[in-house]
């Protein structure tokens, strides 16, 4: 927690994001070095993507609503140990605050997205409509006092917009789902944006809760509303299987405890637009793990929509990078 980072150690920088009571734009924060910022952007993507693989392979063996619930009961006792000492000496209200970001990141946003891929939506155009979220983050922030999105984020979030259309463009097409299910994804998009600008407006104030506290909270949050829809589509007794079980381990590990914490962690070193731009690789990275698993095509312009995501992903960090300097 001593690492001098240009000129400040990182606990005075966090000292001064809680000073100013905003997690982005603190005057006088320091940023952490770029190839670390980017490595864990990196690993993000990949258990984010993890996700929607996840679901797309248990969605053969078990409803999305009852393979979700099972997925952070069982998460619980495996955060509990790192969250109840922190939990122990947490204010109530940072607690309800915590609990209102799950129910935005996680119950709203991931009830639609898991009910899309199981009415027949494609993992990968599911991750592209969730994709969204910075555009939707960056178009809310404009109506938050004082918070200003520079002229080259908004340039990195359309050179980025186009990379996720371009590297969809071949693949897209229209499966077995209703036309409606496709609306789901963006439903889970917008939620997910909601929680990360809450996130960001109280995150000084919450900075002493450690990251393993919050996502346990909002799992915790999450637990008893999966299993009211688990109930609702038929009960919540698992699935006897050794494919629902490899499901869920796979859903615990990855995408809830390394995909969360680590988009968490994002959030809090850098800015809202830079952590939700990191996304902008996920129907990328999601198609080509499609391919590898389910044997979903691939497309040439694939690889010009990940250029073109890296430049935009790039201006978005750039432009984070200055402001968290002013």
């Amino acid at each position: 927690m001593d690492k001098t980072v240009r000129g400040k150690t990182v606990r005075g920088a966090a000292n001064a994001w809680a000073t100013t009571g905003r997690a982005g734009n603190a005057v006088g924060r320091a940023a952490p070095p770029a190839f670390v910022l980017f490595g864990l952007q990196a690993a993000m993507v990949v258990a984010w993507s993890a996700g929607f693989i996840g679901y797309r392979f248990a969605a053969e063996h078990a409803p999305a609503f009852l393979v979700t619930f099972w997925r952070f009961a069982l998460a619980v006792p495996l955060l509990l140990p790192f969250a109840l000492p922190a939990l122990r000496a947490a204010p109530r209200a940072a607690i309800g605050r915590q609990a209102l970001i799950g129910v935005f990141a996680i119950c709203g946003y991931l009830a639609p997205i898991a009910k899309s891929i199981e009415y027949g939506v494609p993992a990968g155009l599911a991750a592209l409509a969730a994709d969204l979220l910075p555009l939707a983050v960056a178009g809310m922030a404009i109506f938050l006092p004082g918070r200003r999105t520079g002229g080259l984020r908004w340039i990195g979030v359309g050179i980025g917009a186009l990379g996720v259309v371009a590297v969809a463009g071949e693949s897209f097409r229209l499966g077995s789902a209703p036309v409606w299910a496709y609306g789901l994804p963006v439903l889970g998009m917008l939620s997910l944006a909601v929680a990360t600008l809450i996130q960001e407006r109280i995150g000084g104030t919450d900075l002493s809760l450690p990251i393993s506290a919050t996502l346990f909270i909002q799992v915790c949050v999450s637990v008893p509303v999966f299993g009211i829809l688990a109930l609702v589509e038929g009960g919540i007794a698992p699935v006897a299987s050794p494919t629902f079980g490899l499901s869920l381990l796979w859903l615990v590990l990855i995408p809830t405890l390394g995909g969360y914490g680590l988009y968490w962690a994002c959030l809090r070193l850098g800015s809202a637009e830079s952590a939700s731009g990191a996304l902008y690789l996920s129907p990328p990275v999601t198609m080509i793990w499609a391919h590898a698993v389910f044997g979903e095509p691939l497309s040439p312009m694939m690889a010009v929509g990940m250029c073109l995501s890296l430049v935009g992903l790039f201006c978005i960090n750039r432009e984070a990078g200055r402001g968290t300097s002013r």
